[in-house]
């Protein structure tokens, strides 16, 4: 797991993530915290999904079971 909290904005952070090859990424972001969820976004998707904050490990456990 990595924990990216580097005093860069966003796009500076997935866009390393990506050089690194990293196949998942969780956001955790304000706006979605307060609704309950997190962003989930596999390396090879083009669109983000919300996912249940709960549990996120289990999703991604699901994930890669598929």
């Amino acid at each position: 797991m990595l924990f990216d909290d580097r005093d860069a904005r966003p796009g500076v952070k997935f866009a390393d993530s990506e050089l690194m090859g990293i196949p998942h990424r969780i956001v955790i972001g304000e706006r979605g915290l307060n609704a309950g969820n997190l962003e989930y976004r596999h390396r090879r998707e083009t669109e983000s999904v919300e996912i249940p904050a709960t549990n996120p490990v289990g999703y991604i456990n699901q994930k890669l079971t598929l």
